[in-house]
């Protein structure tokens, strides 16, 4: 059997996700996928359809496929900027200083503009990488 896959995977959803949300290989069962929070490192792709639980969907490759993905934007985001993971596996611009250090992953750059929760943003995607946004002084 061939395990060699270029520019996206097929997998399983363990729920229901609109076409665009960042996924991550499900802890407890690795031949499906779960929507990524945002602190999850582990982002394994994009899923390209609307997905049912149970259903089959082909996800790309953060930092693998050829191709740049439209993913679903938490709020705005300006075309340019880095996009970081949120919550329910959707992305956000970075969020401003505060009185902490924060963790963020960042999985690309935007290169359409998002004005609201929900919206797609089309973005050069990249492996997921770790950063920290510094507190303001």
């Amino acid at each position: 059997m061939d395990n060699s896959h270029i520019n996206n995977i097929t997998k399983t959803a363990s729920a229901d996700m609109p076409k665009g949300t960042v996924v991550k290989l499900d802890a407890s069962d690795a031949s499906k996928v779960v929507a990524c929070a945002a602190a999850d490192s582990d982002a394994l792709g994009v899923v390209l359809d609307n997905v049912k639980s149970g259903e089959s969907v082909a996800v790309a490759l953060l930092g693998v496929a050829n191709h740049t993905v439209e993913v679903v934007a938490s709020g705005a985001i300006t075309a340019g900027a880095k996009v970081y993971l949120d919550a329910s596996g959707k992305v956000r611009a970075a969020p401003a200083a505060g009185d902490s250090d924060q963790s963020v992953v960042c999985v690309g750059i935007a290169l359409t503009p998002a004005y609201a929760d929900g919206n797609t943003v089309e973005i050069a995607h990249r492996a997921p990488v770790g950063e920290t946004i510094a507190k303001t002084a």
